[in-house]
């Protein structure tokens, strides 16, 4: 006999005999098995509700063919479907379904490790996942007892990247359940050689149905295959159920994250390499990471009886459109010039009575429904010390939701608001947070804001647009470039007639800087200040003019002007009374035409209860310097669109 044929001989034929094995465990008709798993496992809020999105982990396990896909929706929205590969299970029997009287456990392919007499082996029908079988060990021992298919390994080439992955169960485990994977090669001699190659987590103690899973490399240079020892080590129950092994770098898995408010459904199924198809199940929860919001329609009015023109009930109404508003969680502090911070007196008809810095209050709204998604808050008649009204004194609101999210919004009584007219645009790159509201609509605009805050700041037309990019801005330099012709330098006054003038440095509107007419005059104009503006003085225009400043740095508007007419694009910071000082009386002060900056400081409030019916800065939109300055500064339009 040829030695080299007999040596190949003896090498293929067991080599043949596994995968013709595995081959015949392939084809199937049981579907695919899918867990899910949520990440948060639980609710992080009250009433059953989460706080912050869920990940979603779907993990399919099919013990024949393989797993070819994983599907999946949220809510009403599309499947997807998420392909698998290399998902063909090469384990033999992985659901203990086969018996065979031979084997030390009682089924085919698998055999016991150790048999000392201090474990014992079996397969149960009572506990399982996969099937009707599972294999239990139940150890009274120190040792590592287990089970392998080492006499019926899978196929594998060297240096594949292999996953496996079994169902667990512990009652009771002292010490630590786990598999080990080892790598079957063989010697010069034709024997078996075992190599240990990866070893899985752990589960001990008592635990539910567990899937354990590892990824390896079959990192034995000449190995042929590979098999799975499965055990405990130590003393306690270890059940075993729905083993895999496939040529796949990872398990067949999917994950994805569920983000919006609201209450969600789930709905996934499976699919394996046969064309069976899992059963289509669901799992249901909620998310609401949204606290209260939409504070508005405040007041304060004074109680019929007094004492006092000071004592005041506060109110406002506040949303929570996601899982409704708690009831008996709201309540309020509040602010006067009497003590620093908030806090409440220990009695609210009495300032004479003990402060208690930062202490809450009840407050004493209307009855609620625990859900209701809009709540009037209203307060108890409450002493505000004294009629200063030029001083804000300040009502700090507090509301929860169901989920458990609360908000703060503090409001100024009688503080100063602002108003924008001419169907202009209200933006801001941030939020809108007012810290006290008009008696009427603050705008007749279109609303723009960066985030989706807008707080006590409404338009006429109800249109607002929240979360915006905005147009473009452009910057001192910018504009400089592209202004058509080139700035003609000026130094000390105005001029009065049509051009593009510059002027390096700051320059202050005052009496001798603004030409006698200039009010009057007819002329088209844009002026670059390189350096900060300063109003000292009003300018009105003639209708028939227009002038812009394009400002590098800051504008600054002194407390007694009253009222400018001009468009203004800053840079830098826009402060409405930059030499106010604290108790100083400030009047209303009236812009008309386009402005534009960095930043708004609205330095102005009115005295007495002045703030109530008037605001402190009024604001007219005049498109005319739109119009009569395209020729120098160019054309930028901005559409808007109602949709449903």
């Amino acid at each position: 006999m040829n030695p080299k044929k007999s040596a190949l001989v003896t090498i293929v034929v067991p080599f043949l005999f596994t995968l013709l094995l595995q081959q015949a465990t392939h084809a199937g008709n049981t579907p695919p098995f899918t867990t899910l798993t949520k990440t948060p496992s639980t609710p992080n809020g009250r009433d059953d509700w989460y706080l912050t999105p869920v990940n979603i982990l779907l993990a399919s396990t099919d013990l024949e063919s393989g797993v070819a896909s994983i599907n999946y929706k949220v809510d009403s929205g599309n499947w997807v479907t998420v392909t698998q590969s290399d998902t063909l299970n090469l384990a033999p029997n992985p659901s203990f379904e086969t018996a065979h009287a031979g084997s030390s456990i009682n089924t085919l392919s698998w055999e016991a490790g150790l048999q000392d007499g201090q474990a014992v082996y079996s397969r149960n029908t009572l506990n399982y996942v996969l099937g009707t079988t599972s294999i239990k060990i139940n150890s009274t021992g120190a040792g590592w007892h287990s089970i392998n298919h080492a006499v019926s390994y899978a196929v594998a080439n060297p240096l594949s990247n292999m996953s496996a992955e079994v169902w667990l169960k512990t009652e009771s485990a002292a010490g630590s359940a786990y598999f080990k994977i080892f790598a079957v090669s063989k010697d010069v001699n034709d024997n078996f050689v075992y190599t240990e190659i990866a070893q899985s987590g752990s589960i001990n103690g008592t635990t539910t149905w567990t899937k354990v899973s590892e990824n390896f490399v079959v990192s034995v240079s000449d190995a042929i295959g590979v098999y799975m020892e499965v055990g405990l080590l130590g003393t306690g129950v270890l059940y075993i159920d729905g083993v895999s092994i496939n040529n796949s770098a990872k398990s067949a898995d999917t994950s994805f994250t569920v983000s919006t408010d609201g209450n969600h459904t789930v709905s996934y199924y499976a699919t394996d390499r046969s064309g069976n198809i899992e059963t289509t199940k669901s799992t249901t929860f909620k998310i609401d990471q949204t606290p209260p919001t939409n504070w508005r329609n405040s007041n304060a009015y004074r109680g019929l009886l007094g004492p006092s023109d000071h004592h005041l009930y506060v109110t406002t109404v506040v949303d929570d459109p996601t899982s409704g508003l708690s009831t008996l969680t709201d309540k309020f502090q509040y602010h006067t010039d009497r003590n620093p911070g908030f806090g409440s007196f220990s009695d609210l008809m009495q300032c004479s009575s003990t402060w208690q810095p930062d202490t809450w209050a009840p407050l004493m709204s209307p009855p609620f429904s625990p859900g209701a998604t809009t709540a009037l808050l209203l307060t108890p008649k409450t002493d505000f010390c004294d009629s200063n009204w030029k001083i804000c004194k300040t009502v700090r609101f507090y509301a929860e939701d169901v989920a458990g999210n609360s908000s703060t919004k503090d409001l100024c009584i009688n503080g100063p608001w602002i108003k924008l007219r001419g169907g202009g645009l209200a933006g801001s790159r941030l939020g809108i947070n007012m810290l006290s509201e008009s008696s009427d609509k603050n705008t007749d605009s279109v609303i723009e804001a960066g985030n989706a805050e807008v707080s006590f700041f409404t338009s006429t037309k109800g249109w607002v647009v929240k979360n915006s990019t905005g147009a473009k801005d452009y910057s001192y330099t910018e504009l400089l470039e592209a202004v058509n012709p080139s700035p003609t330098e000026i130094f000390s006054v105005l001029p009065t007639a049509d051009g593009v003038y510059i002027k390096n440095g700051n320059f202050t509107i005052n009496p001798t800087s603004v030409p006698n007419g200039y009010g009057t005059s007819t002329f088209k104009q844009v002026v670059f200040i390189n350096g900060n503006l300063r109003f000292d003085k009003e300018i009105v225009l003639a209708s028939t003019s227009a002038v812009l400043f394009v400002v590098s740095g800051n504008v600054e508007i002194r407390k007694t002007v009253s009222e400018i007419t001009s468009a203004i694009y800053s840079d830098g910071t826009f402060y409405t009374a930059y030499d106010t000082n604290e108790g100083d009386q400030t009047g209303t002060l009236r812009l008309k035409g386009v402005f534009v900056a960095d930043k708004f400081i609205f330095q102005r409030t009115l005295q007495g209860t002045d703030n109530v019916e008037d605001p402190s800065e009024d604001f007219t939109y005049e498109p005319r310097f739109g119009n009569l300055l395209r020729g120098y500064i160019g054309v930028n339009a901005v559409r808007w669109l109602k949709t449903d």
